[in-house]
């Protein structure tokens, strides 16, 4: 360090002793410093491994993204496919034909669940797919609320597996039952084959029979529609509603009198419920058609006398029973017993048919008053027109029963 010194005009420069000065006192006498240390050369390579790894996970990162889409896309497209296809199995396997077995009439009994309803489809068909036809059975219950519909059910060969299973669930094909009513049978016998063919309800028939509503309707004047109902021949769907019957039966009746029988009842000098009730008793004692006008003729003679009818089948009736009677039975007091009454009971005994009816309206004139069953199975009768030729003649048709001939 130097001093400078003012002599003579002249600047000398005299040296000065060191003296240590302090860092602090430096600072203070040449005013603050900024220092910015140089980072060593490591921590360089650090920052700049730290910057290539973050660089390098934010790469393994959007890859990481990026696969996780296509993953996830792919997936997606895999499940569409899958649904697709499946469904396009299942509308293959629904569309194709069933194979049927024998005549294709499948029976369902009532209370069959779906499985069981599906085993019987089964046991009638080939199913393209079995477990498909359960599921979709399953489906149909459960989704589309339908039920299994008891009863017959025909197939045929153009039917798809869906046809038939939507026939046993839901009923879409159910089968008619072809039910024959004979005539000569009353309401109960009706009811009782309607019950036992085509599992139409007895209770409610004979119920819809019997109710005054009913009989008001169709202008029957007994206290039922006993002899209202036509026999035939009818197309009955399984379980049907009684009602529905009853009017199919009660409606073919009255379109039958309409076109053969009322045009008749004029020059009869009888009422409609009078020709039912004879044509009813006509059709109870009569086996053979033919026979019909000649038995017509007897009753409407003993009519004429103002003579009881003494009708077996009569007595019957009242019963309640279909029994050779006994003599006991003829002394019962009631309103159906011929041997008791005079004149025609108080209506029909059963449901005749058309035969019986024309018969009634168009008699045979004879003056037979009796007549007794052959008994030799061909169905006709001995006629007579005293007591004393009705006593042969029943004599005769006892010792031939008594023969067995």
């Amino acid at each position: 360090m130097f001093t400078s010194a003012r002599t003579m005009g002249h600047v000398i420069a005299t040296p000065t002793p060191s003296v240590p000065v302090s860092v602090s006192e430096a600072r203070v006498k040449s005013g603050p410093t900024m220092i910015s240390p140089s980072p060593p050369r490591s921590g360089r390579r650090c920052a700049r491994a730290v910057a290539q790894l973050v660089t390098r996970s934010a790469d393994i990162s959007n890859f990481d993204v990026m696969a996780i889409r296509s993953l996830r896309r792919n997936i997606f497209v895999m499940m569409v496919l899958t649904v697709v296809l499946t469904l396009s199995v299942c509308h293959i396997k629904l569309s194709s034909r069933i194979t049927i077995h024998g005549d294709g009439f499948v029976y369902v009994p009532v209370g069959s669940s779906v499985m069981a309803a599906v085993d019987s489809l089964e046991s009638h068909a080939d199913l393209p797919s079995p477990v498909l036809a359960r599921l979709t059975a399953r489906a149909l219950t459960g989704i589309a609320g339908k039920q299994v519909q008891a009863g017959w059910f025909k197939l045929d060969t153009t039917m798809t597996l869906l046809d038939a299973v939507t026939a046993i669930v839901g009923g879409r094909y159910r089968s008619t039952i072809r039910v024959t009513i004979p005539e000569g049978l009353t309401i109960r016998e009706i009811a009782g084959i309607l019950q036992s063919k085509a599992e139409v309800d007895s209770s409610d028939f004979l119920r819809w029979a019997s109710s005054d509503s009913t009989c008001e309707m169709y202008g029957a004047e007994g206290a039922s529609m006993e002899g209202y109902l036509m026999p035939d021949t009818y197309d009955v769907r399984w379980r049907s509603e009684a009602s529905d019957v009853g009017t199919r039966l009660a409606r073919h009746f009255f379109d039958t009198w309409n076109r053969h029988c009322e045009g008749l009842l004029a020059a009869s000098g009888r009422t409609r419920h009078e020709i039912i009730t004879l044509a009813s008793i006509v059709q109870a004692e009569a086996a053979v058609v033919d026979e019909m006008p000649r038995i017509a003729g007897v009753y409407v003679n003993r009519l004429g006398r103002n003579m009881r009818l003494e009708a077996d089948p009569t007595v019957q009736y009242g019963l309640g029973v279909r029994r050779r009677l006994f003599y006991g039975d003829l002394d019962d007091n009631h309103d159906y017993n011929t041997y008791r009454i005079t004149g025609l009971p108080p209506g029909p005994i059963n449901n005749p048919g058309l035969a019986a009816m024309r018969a009634a309206l168009t008699p045979e004139e004879h003056d037979n008053l009796f007549f007794v069953a052959r008994g030799d199975g061909s169905g006709l009768h001995y006629f007579a027109r005293s007591a004393n030729e009705h006593k042969r003649n029943v004599a005769l048709y006892r010792a031939r029963r008594n023969r067995g001939q």
